[in-house]
């Protein structure tokens, strides 16, 4: 076999450039756009199902018990089967799920679909997350934040074309059909070129896979695993009811909020690009706590503004700031278990289902209670808990751990 490029040679002149690695974030960004697009459809969903707030929020609680099941039992998976096999196989899966999702007439269906896309779509996650962080060491951090760079370009075009379907006459069903032409031509150019077949991700992976076992996780570990899943929190409470919140709340129409979404993501995406070149000269921790306290600053401006143009103001803000949570967040968590890379991403994908099973639940049913706006009270102290765990790991020594 060929000697692989050291990290360094491929960071070469900015973003990482070996295919395997731009393969994986191709991946990463199929997943991140059915991830995304639950948020944009769901007042859809919504109107044609009959559903409160609660119930709808049982689609987003499907998905992210997926994440859940492949939390506990992700790295076996991995070790069995191989990284390459969980990237692919996740992706396929996800297909699947997005057309169960687009058939079904109903609840009873449509909320199995979402689970199917939830549990392969964290298997695809986890496989990345360990490959990138074994592929590139002391490199990682740019590499899961230029992988999160992908994920976002992707997200953006979710609310777009809900949005410019919806309003076209052709309905959120046909948005969904692009992403599986986008992941047919991916596989046929990553099966084409030899440096990406396969087996060779195979060679390449498995020897760090074999290490990956039973050792104990850190406590500083931890510390960032529960930041992490704090952020994906709040990221998704406002990724999945912010449709919602701008129908109800700032005085757009169905198929404008869902449009106006992008700038959520759009945020999201321009802060994944300056944290993945920031962390090439700043400590994970240092940029994690400056991240935070830019979307402490924008969400409330988004959450109580009450106007069209502040609340967008704010969304934009919010996403900015929340962007690099998770990216900087996982690669801080990786460094934090060194050479047990599929158990700790294994975990971090519990911790961020757990998340996602949870609050967006947790919103939705206290909207029904209390109304969409007042109940977005509870990503604040959400926020300000992952601020203070940024702190606090970042004073943890790893000698200490």
């Amino acid at each position: 076999m060929r000697e692989e490029p050291k990290a360094n040679e491929r960071m070469q002149g900015g973003f990482v450039r070996d295919p395997i690695t731009w393969t994986t974030y191709g991946l990463v960004g199929y997943f991140a756009f059915t991830e995304t697009v639950l948020g944009p459809i769901m007042p859809f969903l919504r109107e044609e199902q009959d559903l409160g707030y609660a119930a709808a929020g049982l689609h987003f609680s499907a998905f992210a018990l997926g994440g859940l099941l492949v939390g506990v039992l992700g790295d076996r998976l991995l070790q069995r089967w191989g990284r390459w096999t969980g990237l692919w196989g996740g992706a396929a899966g996800i297909a699947l799920g997005t057309l169960l999702l687009v058939l079904s007439p109903g609840a009873w269906a449509t909320v199995p679909a979402t689970f199917v896309m939830g549990l392969c779509g964290a298997l695809l996650l986890v496989a990345s997350e360990a490959l990138l962080s074994d592929r590139h060491g002391e490199w990682s951090a740019v590499a899961l934040s230029e992988s999160n760079v992908a994920a976002s370009a992707c997200a953006i075009s979710a609310p777009l074309l809900v949005g410019a379907f919806a309003a076209a006459g052709l309905g959120w069903r046909a948005a969904l059909g692009a992403p599986v032409v986008a992941l047919i031509l991916l596989a046929a150019l990553s099966f084409s070129r030899s440096r990406a077949r396969p087996e060779r991700a195979t060679v390449v992976e498995k020897g760090a896979a074999s290490g990956a076992g039973s050792r104990t996780l850190s406590s500083r570990y931890w510390a960032f695993w529960a930041l992490v899943s704090l952020g994906v929190a709040s990221e998704w409470c406002v990724g999945y009811w912010g449709a919602d919140f701008l129908d109800d709340s700032a005085g757009l129409t169905r198929p404008g909020a869902a449009a106006a979404l992008t700038l959520f993501l759009v945020a999201m995406l321009v802060g994944r690009l300056l944290g993945s070149r920031l962390a090439r000269a700043v400590p994970p921790t240092t940029l994690l706590v400056a991240t935070l306290c830019v979307a402490l600053v924008g969400f409330p401006v988004f959450w109580l503004s009450g106007g069209t143009t502040p609340a967008l103001a704010g969304l934009f803000i919010t996403g900015l700031g929340i962007g690099s949570i998770y990216p900087l967040g996982v690669s801080a968590a990786l460094a934090a278990a060194p050479g047990n890379a599929d158990a700790a991403a294994a975990r971090l994908s519990l911790g961020g289902g757990g998340a996602v099973f949870l609050a967006p639940f947790a919103l939705g049913a206290l909207a029904d209670r209390v109304g969409i706006g007042p109940a977005f009270a509870i990503v604040a102290p959400m926020l300000l808990a992952a601020v203070a765990l940024a702190i606090i790991a970042g004073r943890t020594r790893p000698a200490e751990t």
